[in-house]
């Protein structure tokens, strides 16, 4: 199968079929297929499965099982007209499950249409695919939160944000009418593919969460969460609930606090100059900067902290460095593998296509390891951080390295009152 495109005056027209069944004219192959691959694998394929088939890893823990995009009959049934609408407008506006998000808000209109084409190909749609010639190629750019927008909303948070009525209604938007639950866990519901929202409350400050689910672009371009095109009304309202929701069940966790024996890490008046050399020492015990990389300086291997004192309690921040294996940052969590050979490989898993993995090892190098190359893997639950620095760190130096993670923000956004 290839794919051939050429245009007239007003359209251009995208084969999904056999070349053979073109014009000998039409000599161009195009590189649309790989783009809308390449979106598919980073968009759709955890729920739809890499080859359309509905057997993506994520879709066994949502309520409605994810359409299968490669059989036949269902592409008989949908134009391409209708693809790309559900594609950019998700599927509560064609009243089908509020848990497919849009795209229009995140992906170039060019970019949809090339999804489109993608699942036309993964269904061996022998068809054209007609596309409006003045489709736009760019992006499209959200306002950027400003000064003044957060302090309306930390404004707004301190007189009403804590009020029953605007938690419940944050809660209908993220149970029954926004996508909230096909990527994120609430309550033992819903996806796998971000965060756990069950300590919302515990790991992110309110403002935060209001500027991230507003924009999330804004602060991570590549980031796998579409923007939802939420309303200031709306974004607010969710903030409202995350950061009052605590877990039903013992076994989700329950109300999250720290233990008793750290609260003395949090009473000491910390350092952050002191903790700024701490973290940034090679030499030191703490040696933070070989694995965090701040303001393009550092290491790959953990999470980029440039903002962390915006975007995260100090309680979570404790947390992190007493505990590290309590919560994995998405994107980090280490996945080991056992080759054919009997070799043990442990990384990072970056990415993953329909031929290996993309991992990078403890020591930053990036590694592709090969699907056939592969006997079996497995994630960890165990965080490639240290987990032994209340034996390591005296209190005042973890109360030092606090403060100076507190420094790291963006003060467009920073003024929490929480």
């Amino acid at each position: 199968m290839l794919l051939i495109i050429f245009s007239s005056n007003s359209e251009t027209f995208v084969w999904a079929g056999d070349i053979s069944k073109v014009s000998s004219i039409l000599k161009d192959p195009i590189k649309i297929i790989d783009r809308g691959k390449g979106l598919f694998l980073k968009f759709c394929a955890h729920c739809h499965g890499r080859h359309g088939d509905g057997d993506g890893f994520n879709a066994e823990f949502l309520d409605k099982d994810p359409t299968e995009l490669s059989n036949p009959k269902f592409q008989a049934k949908r134009s391409n007209e209708k693809l790309f609408r559900v594609i950019s407008e998700g599927g509560a506006k064609i009243k089908k499950s509020h848990l497919m998000p849009g795209f229009g808000h995140t992906l170039s209109e060019e970019e949809i249409w090339s999804l489109v084409t993608f699942i036309r190909y993964l269904g061996k749609d022998g068809s054209l695919v007609t596309v409006p010639r003045d489709v736009k190629s760019e992006r499209p750019m959200k306002p950027v939160l400003t000064k003044t927008d957060m302090g309306s909303f930390l404004k707004w948070f301190s007189e009403e944000g804590q009020k029953k009525n605007q938690a419940n209604s944050g809660k209908i938007l993220i149970m029954n009418k926004k996508s909230c639950l096909g990527c994120h866990q609430l309550n033992g519901e819903g996806g796998r593919i971000g965060p756990n929202l069950n300590r919302s409350a515990f790991n992110y400050n309110p403002e935060w969460i209001y500027a991230w689910i507003s924009n999330p672009q804004a602060f991570r371009p590549d980031t796998r969460m579409p923007n939802l095109g939420l309303t200031p009304k709306e974004a607010r309202a969710i903030a409202a609930f995350l950061v009052s929701f605590q877990p039903e069940n013992e076994g989700d966790g329950g109300k999250f606090d720290i233990p008793e024996g750290w609260r003395k890490y949090l009473s000491i008046k910390g350092d952050p100059k002191i903790g700024g050399e701490l973290f940034n020492d090679p030499d030191g015990t703490a040696n933070c900067v070989k694995c965090h990389l701040i303001k393009g300086e550092g290491g790959t291997i953990g999470p980029e902290l440039g903002i962390v004192g915006t975007s995260r309690t100090r309680r979570f921040l404790l947390e992190s460095i007493l505990d590290p294996s309590a919560v994995i940052t998405s994107g980090y969590k280490t996945i080991m593998i056992m080759t054919k050979n009997g070799k043990f490989i442990t990384g990072i898993k970056k990415n993953e296509d329909e031929l290996g993995f993309y991992i990078v090892d403890k020591n930053g190098t990036k590694l592709y390891i090969p699907m056939d190359k592969i006997k079996k893997f497995k994630t960890q639950k165990t965080s490639t951080m240290p987990g032994n620095f209340r034996d390591l760190l005296e209190v005042q130096e973890v109360a030092d390295l606090l403060a100076y993670l507190g420094t790291l923000t963006l003060p467009t956004i920073t003024a929490s009152i929480y």
